[in-house]
């Protein structure tokens, strides 16, 4: 059976996947390395931190006092209040008070959806608008945590044609052809070549 070449859709889904999978635990653990150290690198006794695989919102590490002075994690604090429906996104992941945890806490949490929504899908197939609206959100969470977009605008700007499936169907299509012709010409040859022993006995 042969493979048919990849609709946009699915393509937009694999250029998704490829970025969760592969740059988004990458922006978590620098935005972890970088919190831990910014709160307790200075510290005598403590280490920079070399890596994790804790999630920074949820880390009792960075809890931060609340308006009554207990000490809460940054995703009780900034994300829990904005309550998102299920399937929904982060209008902004920049503190509209301009503080940094909180915008640390909404852009991890951004991804975080992102990831889910991946992960959850019932379909290998993304609509070019939802995956244009989910690369957006992604560079902006990378933008709020400091981490480079690079990579990620390069996985949004491949076109089908950098999955050259169909390409690659037309290439083997020629190749099939063309050895059926050498073939056919060896045939030829080696008739030739029977009837020119049969002369010469």
């Amino acid at each position: 059976m042969a493979l048919q070449p990849f609709r946009d859709e699915q393509l937009n889904y694999f250029k998704f996947a490829f970025a969760v999978l592969n740059e988004f635990p990458k922006a978590l653990r620098q935005t972890f390395r970088s919190r831990w150290n910014i709160t307790f690198g200075h510290l005598p006794g403590y280490q920079p931190w070399d890596d994790s695989t804790v999630a920074t919102i949820y880390a009792r590490s960075f809890a931060l006092p609340d308006s009554k002075g207990h000490h809460r994690t940054i995703g009780d604090l900034y994300v829990k209040p904005h309550k998102l429906p299920h399937g929904t996104f982060h209008l902004s992941v920049v503190s509209p008070g301009g503080n940094n945890a909180e915008t640390v806490a909404l852009a991890i949490d951004q991804l975080r959806l992102l990831r889910n929504s991946l992960c959850h899908s019932t379909s290998s197939e993304i609509e070019k608008p939802t995956f244009d609206q989910y690369m957006q959100h992604a560079k902006d969470a990378f933008k709020a945590l400091g981490v480079k977009t690079d990579l990620i605008d390069a996985v949004g700007s491949l076109t089908e044609s950098d999955f050259p499936t169909e390409q690659v169907r037309k290439l083997e299509q020629g190749i099939k052809e063309e050895t059926r012709a050498y073939i056919k010409f060896l045939e030829g040859v080696s008739s030739d070549i029977d009837e020119l022993r049969v002369a010469i006995n």
